[in-house]
């Protein structure tokens, strides 16, 4: 029998020598070596992939030790107080100290091993002494160690193993007192109030900031409206913050700092072209956050002058309303509105929107003033128009908010908020006023169609008497003290749109249920969601009197920086008995910007409000006739305002309304006259017309003056124009 397993096999050819005729093939020898060979690599690489396995397990752990450690010391930074709290619901500065933690993740146990070292700035070093008097610490050192033993082991030989299946990591990172929880990326809490550290707060001063209580030791106020103005650019700008904060015992703390900005603009008006014009949608308040709108083709707006506000770049861009976007809601369509309210009743003839006959379908109408004065539509591109705004910071950056709406004007003798009764009784109106504005809008849809009207004082229940309501029950001059003046106050009560998407948090809250079920964490009462503002407006809104100037004169100056002007002081003028004084604002944005009308419905958005006053002055005031004079005052002229228009008068007493003048003529007299000043614009020559005044002198330049003759009989409509160059 042959050795060979395979045969060597013959050519076709068998008279031809063949290659191949003695090649044999493989013996059974060769075979087994081969596969002994075989099996030896393949155990190498089963003993390969097992460590392979087990080191691929040791990194996961490692990571996983790594998440452990960053989680731990992001949370710590999350602390929202110093100290303690008492019932220690709020994490704390104060509880970052050392100490032992299990946390088991996939099956495993890994133990959390911290070290917590303070440290205090004293005399310009570190030390880890306390110096007297500092309870707290400047920063904190934190060393974690995160360890963990899966009770797993890999042998490298018979004396050999290395445990893989233990091992540890180590994080070394400092914590100062003043961290925000902010930065915290691991925060695990879902309590509002961990959104921040305990910055101490102070409340501000009544009787111009008043704390509105809303429950569960939270209140919510607003600062004092400061205006910027620069009279020669026609710029106005007008800031207010609102802050929500917390307080215990004597100590507060900030919960929400809301930053608003009111500013008035002029525009210039643009048709989209093209899908990528248009503008954004109004940012709005959502419950948990201002909500930025998405970008929208629409018709849009460019500043028409760069020395104007920065913010008109975003103010004239976005305040247009139409287009269409993924984020319309056909159910709630005044989310998408700059101001909802606005009349859409073309049916009437007061539908202050563009129809589908327009290339400005759906924008609501703009305006801009002839060389008459008169309100003229801004409907073709490239028009100008004027606008007011409401910002508000979103993210570091101004955007375009839904326009204020005041729902409620009231006013007091400033000394009444200068009492802890009199701030208790106007906080519970407005907290029971909001509260009754809110049950009336409930789930209607669409209920800006037919907006509830906020109850009086008198309505609330219970009810609210404030001072100087009534005539029987007037504030008077001089005052128990003997003052001859005394200064009173306006304050607005303001309400955003209430979208479906706030209204579902909102009635949740109402119903009784928590922060947490209701999607806005660390809320407990509906209060602290509904977007509603008190703001002192005082030197923003115009102050008349009845009878005109005697026996009260109430000041009304032009609005200045920073409040740096009189409205609302009243004055003992001469003469005994009452005085009915009037303060008004308008509603929306131009109530802060002190804008001349920029609408033909201006005087219908107008809130006002008035008060009594008894004068006790045995000096007898001047004889009146019952002839009134009155009239608006209406600028021509781009970059100067009517609202700035100072009057004064002889023969007559005059005030300063809301839009114009009202004179009353005094008896005896032969040529009552009404002067206009403060009227100025740099390099151009401005004057004061009228077609139903006479003219009795004036002059141009830096200071301009126009004198008129005022009639001897009662006129109204008696308008006065400020025009340029002549008034032909």
């Amino acid at each position: 029998m042959s050795d060979s397993i395979i045969q060597s096999i013959p050519t076709s050819d068998p008279g031809r020598p063949s290659a191949n005729r003695h090649i044999k093939g493989f013996s059974l020898l060769e075979v087994l070596v081969s596969i002994v060979i075989f099996a030896f690599g393949l155990l190498a690489l089963v003993q390969l992939q097992g460590s392979l396995s087990r080191s691929a397990a040791d990194a996961n752990q490692r990571t996983v030790a790594v998440n452990l450690a960053e989680e731990t010391m992001e949370q710590r930074r999350g602390f929202s107080r110093l100290t303690t709290d008492p019932n220690g619901s709020v994490p704390a500065y104060a509880d970052i100290v050392g100490g032992t933690q299990y946390r088991t993740r996939g099956g495993i146990v890994y133990r959390v091993d911290s070290v917590v070292r303070d440290y205090y700035y004293s005399g310009g070093s570190v030390t880890t002494s306390a110096p007297t008097g500092r309870p707290n610490s400047d920063f904190k050192v934190v060393d974690l160690t995160v360890s963990w033993d899966s009770g797993q082991e890999f042998r490298v030989d018979s004396n050999t193993q290395a445990s893989l299946g233990s091992g540890s990591v180590r994080l070394t990172d400092v914590i100062a007192s003043t961290t925000s929880a902010a930065s915290a990326r691991g925060l695990a809490t879902g309590n509002l109030n961990a959104a921040g550290p305990e910055v101490q707060y102070d409340p501000g001063s009544q009787p111009d900031v008043i704390s509105i209580t809303l429950g569960n030791n939270r209140f919510k106020e607003s600062t004092v409206p400061l205006p910027d103005v620069i009279r020669q650019n026609e710029r106005v700008e007008t800031t207010f913050d609102v802050v929500t904060y917390s307080q215990f015992d004597e100590a507060a703390s900030f919960i929400r700092r809301e930053e608003f900005r009111a500013i008035s603009c002029a525009c210039t008006l643009r048709v989209p072209t093209s899908t990528s014009q248009g503008g954004n949608r109004p940012t709005a308040w959502t419950g948990k956050q201002y909500k930025a709108g998405e970008f929208v083709s629409k018709p849009y707006g460019v500043s028409a002058s760069n020395q104007q506000s920065i913010f008109c770049d975003v103010c004239c861009r976005d305040h247009h309303d139409g287009g269409t976007g993924v984020d319309d809601d056909p159910n709630d369509p005044g989310r998408s509105r700059y101001d909802p309210f606005k009349d859409n009743d073309p049916v009437n003839g007061n539908d202050e929107y563009w129809g589908a006959s327009s290339t400005l379908v759906g924008d609501h109408k703009h305006y801009n003033r002839d060389a008459e004065g008169n309100l003229i539509l801004a409907q073709e591109d490239m028009a100008t128009y004027l606008e007011a705004c409401r910002l508000v910071r979103k993210d570091g950056f101004f955007k375009t908010a839904q326009d204020l709406r005041a729902e409620s004007l009231n006013n007091f003798p400033a000394s009444y908020l200068n009492t802890d009764s009199g701030v208790a009784n106007y906080s519970s109106f407005v907290t029971r006023g909001v509260s009754e504005y809110d049950e009336a809008v409930g789930s209607r849809n669409l209920y800006e169609d037919d907006p509830p009207v906020f109850p009086e004082p008198s309505e609330v229940d219970p009810p609210v008497n404030f001072p100087a309501t009534s005539p029987s029950n007037p504030a008077y001059l001089p005052t128990p003290t003997g003052a001859t003046n005394r200064q009173l106050q306006t304050r607005g009560i303001y309400l955003d749109y209430l979208s479906d998407e706030l209204r579902v948090a909102i009635n949740c809250l109402d119903m009784g249920g928590t922060g947490e079920t209701c999607d806005v964490p660390g809320v407990v009462t509906a209060l602290e969601i509904i977007p509603f503002y008190d703001v002192q407006l005082t030197w923003l809104a115009r102050w008349t009197e009845e009878p005109n100037n005697n026996p009260v004169d109430v000041s009304n100056q032009a609005v200045q920086t920073d409040n740096a002007h009189s409205r609302g002081l009243a004055v003992l003028s001469s003469g005994f008995g009452p005085s009915t004084v009037n303060a008004a604002a308008h509603k929306g944005n131009l109530g802060l910007t002190a804008t001349d009308p920029v609408d033909p419905l201006y005087g219908g958005r107008v809130k006002q409000r008035n008060m009594h006053l008894h004068a006790l002055n045995s000096t007898p005031p001047p004889a009146m006739t019952d002839f009134l004079v009155s009239g608006d005052i209406i600028s021509a002229v781009p970059g100067v305002k009517a609202a700035n228009v100072e009057i004064s008068a002889t023969g007559a007493q005059c005030d300063r309304t809301n839009t114009g003048f009202e004179c009353a003529i005094e008896s005896g007299a032969t040529s009552p006259r009404l002067t206009l000043t403060n009227y100025p614009k740099v390099n151009r020559i401005v004057l004061a017309c009228s077609s139903q005044l006479t003219v009795h002198g004036s002059e141009t330049g830096s200071n301009p003056w126009t004198r008129f003759n005022l009639p001897l009989q009662s006129t109204s409509g008696a308008h006065i124009v400020i025009k340029e160059n002549a008034c032909n």
